[in-house]
C-alpha cells in the first residue's frame, strides 16, 4: 500500500531521501514513478529529482530515463545518489552495473535500494548514510550531530539547542546530519551526539542522546572529555532546568490530579519523553504508540502506524493527556494535546522550537502544563472516559 494512502509514518524511501537531501554536494534522484517522488518531495521540501518512469520504461527498461536524469544534474553535485523504488526493484534491473557502464569519474554515483517494502523510515535514513561510506578523522575537531531530518518540525530548534550546549561545553560541531550543513567528503569527528535516538548513526563513538534530562546528564558527563567547561552544564544548567520543571509541576499537582498519558511517535524518543512525564508530573503512562519498530522499555508499547489502530488505542486507554501528531489530536479531541511528532497541521509555527536538549525539555513541559491546565479548566471529558 502506498504510504500516503495507509500508514501514518513514511517508509524507507522517504527516510533515505531525508538523510541525503540534507547533505550538501549530494544530488538525490528518486528512480521510479512520479507517485513515488511526490510524497518525499511534498513532506521534505528539499530539492529532489525524479526519473518519472513510465509504462513504456517498465516494458523496455528504465536505463534511458535514469541516464537522462543524471546527465541533467551531474555537474551540480559531488555525488549523485540514486534511490531505487519499487519499480526497478521488482523488475530486477541491475542499476549499479548499468550505471558503471555509462558513467565514470566525478561526480560519483551511489545506488541505494529503497523500495517502500524494504523497511521503515528510520532504517532508510540510516542505510542511506551508511551507503556513503563516510570515515571519521582522528584529527578532526568538534562533535558530530545526528538525528536531524527535514521531515522533523523540531529540526532547526534541536540544531540550535545542540550548538548552544556544545558551545557551553567548550567545543563545536563536526559533521551535522542532516540539516543541510554538512558537505559530502568533509572530515568527521570521532565523537557523535544524537538529537533523536531513533535516527542515531554509527559514526564514531556515541556520546549519548540529548532527549530527556537523564540523557542530557549522561551526554554532558561524556562531553567532559573535551573540556572542563561541560561541568558547568552538569552543575548549573541542568539543575536549574530541573528546578523550574519540578516547581511548575508541583504547582499543577496542587490543583489537579496527575494525568493519564498516551504518547505517539518514534519509539525511543517517546520512551525518553515518557520517563520525564512520569517522573516530574507523576503521570500514569498508559501506552506508547510506536510509529516504528518497538524496542523494549519500562512502558507498554503498541504499534500505531495507521489511523484505525490509533483510534482503537485511544478509545481503550482514554487518556487525559495525548502527546503525538495531528492524527491523535483529531482521533481523540477529549484529551489535552501536545504536538511532538509530524504531521502537525492546523497550527502556526514560526519560531525554532526544540524537543532535544535543556531548552527542549523546558519547552515540552511548558506546553504540557499549559495544555493540561486549559483542559482541566474547560472540564472537557468523554462520557464514560477518564475524569477531565
Amino acid at each position: 500500500m502506498h504510504e500516503c494512502a495507509g500508514p501514518l509514518w513514511p517508509c524507507a524511501l522517504t527516510g533515505a531521501a531525508a538523510a541525503l537531501a540534507g547533505i550538501r554536494g549530494v544530488g538525490v534522484v528518486v528512480h521510479g514513478s512520479l507517485g513515488c517522488y511526490y510524497y518525499p518531495s511534498s513532506v521534505l521540501h528539499q530539492p529532489l529529482y525524479c526519473t518519472s518512469v513510465s509504462e513504456r520504461d517498465i516494458i523496455l527498461g528504465t536505463e534511458d530515463a535514469l541516464v537522462r536524469t543524471i546527465e541533467k544534474i551531474r555537474e551540480k553535485y559531488r555525488l549523485i545518489a540514486v534511490l531505487c523504488t519499487c519499480i526497478p526493484s521488482i523488475m530486477g534491473e541491475d542499476i549499479k552495473e548499468m550505471l558503471s557502464d555509462r558513467f565514470s569519474g566525478n561526480p560519483g554515483i551511489c545506488v541505494i535500494d529503497s523500495p517502500g517494502f524494504s523497511g521503515e523510515y528510520e532504517e532508510g535514513y540510516r542505510s542511506a548514510i551508511r551507503a556513503l561510506d563516510l570515515e571519521v578523522s582522528e584529527g578532526s575537531k568538534g562533535v558530530n550531530v545526528d538525528g536531524l531530518s527535514p521531515f522533523d518540525p523540531f529540526q532547526q530548534g534541536n540544531l540550535q539547542e545542540t550548538m548552544r550546549l556544545l558551545a557551553l561545553a567548550g567545543t563545536g560541531a563536526g559533521g551535522i546530519f542532516s540539516a543541510g550543513l554538512y558537505r559530502y567528503g568533509d572530515p568527521l569527528s570521532r565523537f557523535t551526539l544524537h538529537t533523536n535516538p531513533d535516527l542515531a548513526l554509527d559514526i564514531g563513538e556515541s556520546l549519548g542522546t540529548l532527549v530527556g534530562i537523564s540523557g542530557i546528564k549522561d551526554a554532558a558527563k561524556r562531553l567532559e572529555v573535551f573540556s572542563g567547561e561541560a561541568q558547568d552544564i552538569l552543575e548549573r544548567d541542568i539543575p536549574l532546568a530541573e528546578e523550574k520543571i519540578v516547581a511548575a509541576c508541583d504547582r499543577y499537582l496542587k490543583r489537579f490530579d496527575p494525568p493519564g498519558a498516551a504518547l505517539f511517535g518514534q519509539c525511543r524518543m517517546m520512551q525518553e519523553i515518557a520517563l520525564m512525564v512520569e517522573r516530574y508530573l507523576d503521570a500514569d503512562i498508559l501506552v506508547v504508540g510506536s510509529r516504528n519498530a518497538p524496542v523494549p522499555g519500562r512502558f507498554r508499547v503498541e504499534r500505531a502506524r495507521d489511523y484505525g489502530t490509533v483510534s482503537d488505542i485511544l478509545s481503550q486507554t482514554e487518556p487525559d493527556l495525548v502527546l503525538g501528531s495531528s492524527y491523535e489530536k483529531y482521533a481523540y479531541p477529549w484529551a489535552a494535546f501536545v504536538g511532538v511528532t509530524p504531521p502537525l497541521r492546523g497550527v502556526v509555527r514560526l519560531h525554532s522550537r526544540p524537543l532535544a536538549g535543556i531548552e527542549g525539555a523546558l519547552a515540552l513541559f511548558e506546553s504540557i502544563l499549559n495544555a493540561c491546565m486549559d483542559h482541566a479548566k474547560r472540564g472537557i471529558g468523554q462520557s464514560g472516559g477518564r475524569a477531565a
